[in-house]
This record gives C-alpha cells, structure tokens and sequence, in this order.
C-alpha cells in the first residue's frame, strides 16, 4: 500500500533521527577498541560490512543486475576507487580521532561539512553561492582560526574531515549509481586490501580476531555500525525534502559533541568552545538561506501558476 505524504514525511523522519543518532553515537563504538591498531580496525569495518552490503543488494530489484552493471563499466571502476580512497581516508581520520580523545574536535568538522560542500559545489560544479553564504564561510575560518591562535597549534583534524568527506561526495554526486550499489563496489574495492592487511597480521601473530573475544565481537559488530546508519539514511533521503534534511544533519555532531563531553570525558577548552559557536552561527545563516529561498522559490511557484490561471481566463 502507498504511504500518504504524511505517513512518507513521518517515516522520512524518523529514519533519519535514526541514521544521525547513529552516527553520533558511533564514537561510543570505537571507543570499545581503545588501543587497538588503527588499520586493523579500519580493515575490519570494511570486511564486516561487505556481507550486509551484498544482503541489501540482494534485496533490491534487479540489484545484481545493477551491481554488474557497475562492475564492468571501467569509468565507474575507476571512479568509485577514487570515492573509496576520499572515504577511507574519513574513516581512518575519524577512528584515529576517537583513539586520541578528540571527538569533539571532530564533530566540529562536521558542523562545516554544509559550507564545505558549498564550496566544492562552486569550484568544481560551478553553482553559484548566495550573498548569505559568504559571511558563514567567514564565521567558519573564523571558527577554526580561534583554537589555532589560542594554542599556537595547526588545527587541521575538523579540516581533513569535512574535507575529505565532501570530496567523497562530490564524486558520487556525478556518478550515476544508487547508493548503495556504489558503496557496495566501494566496499569490494577495499575487501581486497583489508583483507591482506588482516591476514599480514594474524600470520605475525599481532592480529586480535580469534585471539581477544571483545575485539573480535567488535570487530563484526562494526558492518552493522556502518551499514544500518547507511540504509536508514537512504531510506529518508528519499521521502524529506532537501531542506528537512538540511535541519536533522545536524542531529549527529550534536550529538557527538554529548557523547564527549559526557561520557567519554573529552577535554573541551574555551577556544574550543569559541569556535563552536562560531560554527553554529554559520550553520544558522546557513540554514536561514535555505528557508528564505524556499520561500522565494514557492513565492514564484505560486505566481506562475497564477498566470497561468489568468491565462487560461
């Protein structure tokens, strides 16, 4: 049965409270393998998430079709091994983050990721920025210059993380691939790889799977970490519009920053808190944008059909 667009927009929601508090709490997950090797976790993450991955295409109509499809388009290949390089570099970023007791450095970065996808958009794609966005890119440097200054010190983890995850998703955008398709090659790209650095590991007897119960449940564990944020997100990017998503992406930073202030006990100093401030403003500006121009674009809308009303008379 069809959903009504408020049983679609209800579902849209509540998946994507979901996919957000998911990956805000993902910090609570990695901080179980504390002190564990960084690529090993990474490898682990990415092998475990492969079998999910191939179940959800599974799923689909004609999803193996469209996964061979890809396979065998050398263009897309090429593309989706580069989007996976942008993505594991995220990925690496953020675990080393969470290893160092820096979550809250992090989900600064991630507050920018809008205004760093507006960039990206202008250089690469050649949208044009509106007036609104060029004073909330300035509170955004001003945001990451503050905790520089106050520290004498290069504060460049909630740089490389928006940045390679916007670079990530510039990628994709141009690709002609589902989503999960495309994560699915992605994930087999990387199999390979993570599979050799897992068994290096185990043969030189430093590997933890099947040696330390914990990790290794962790270990599989972590491709329902990856995959569930990943499926609920689809799930309600299809049914919100662009703007409700724009409000509810805030949801996983937000929460990130509880979960390090709170429980994992993050030291978070003023400078810190400083910028912060200076990241949500530009996010306030940045959203006010949005909602003035849905309301101008609606405004347009209406006139037209007006017209054509009048027309038609």
């Amino acid at each position: 049965m069809d959903e009504t667009p408020q049983q679609e927009f209800r579902a849209g929601l509540i998946y994507g409270l979901i996919a957000y508090s998911c990956w805000g709490l993902v910090p609570l997950y990695f901080q179980q393998l504390a002190g564990v090797d960084l690529l090993e976790v990474l490898s682990h993450r990415i092998v475990w998430s492969l079998p999910l991955m191939l179940l959800l295409v599974a799923c689909q109509s004609r999803g193996f079709t469209a996964l061979w499809r890809t396979l065998t388009t050398r263009k897309l290949v090429l593309a989706l091994a580069a989007s996976s390089v942008f993505l594991t570099a995220n990925w690496l970023l953020y675990i080393y983050a969470t290893s160092t007791h820096r979550v809250a450095e992090a989900s600064l970065g991630y507050f920018m990721l809008p205004l760093v996808n507006a960039v990206l958009a202008r250089v690469f794609l050649g949208e044009v920025l509106r007036p609104l966005h060029y004073p909330a890119l300035a509170l955004i440097l001003l945001g990451v210059f503050v905790p520089m200054l106050a520290k004498g010190e290069l504060l460049w983890l909630p740089i490389a993380l928006p940045v390679t995850f916007g670079l990530y998703g510039l990628i994709r955008k141009t690709l002609p691939v589902d989503g999960s398709i495309g994560l699915t090659v992605e994930t087999l790209l990387l199999s390979g790889p993570s599979w050799a650095y897992i068994a290096t590991r185990t043969f030189h007897g430093t590997g933890l799977v099947g040696v330390d119960a914990n990790a290794t449940f962790w270990f599989v564990f972590g491709g329902v970490v990856t995959v569930v944020p990943l499926l609920t997100f689809t799930l309600s990017v299809r049914r919100l519009p662009l703007l409700t998503q724009s409000f509810i992406q805030f949801i996983s930073p937000m929460v990130q920053i509880a979960v390090a202030v709170f429980l994992l006990h993050d030291e978070v100093s003023w400078d810190r808190w400083l910028a912060l401030a200076c990241v949500l403003a530009a996010v306030s500006v940045f959203i006010i944008d949005a909602v003035l121009k849905a309301r101008t674009t609606q405004r347009i809308r209406r006139a037209e059909r007006e017209a054509v009303g009048v027309g038609h008379d």
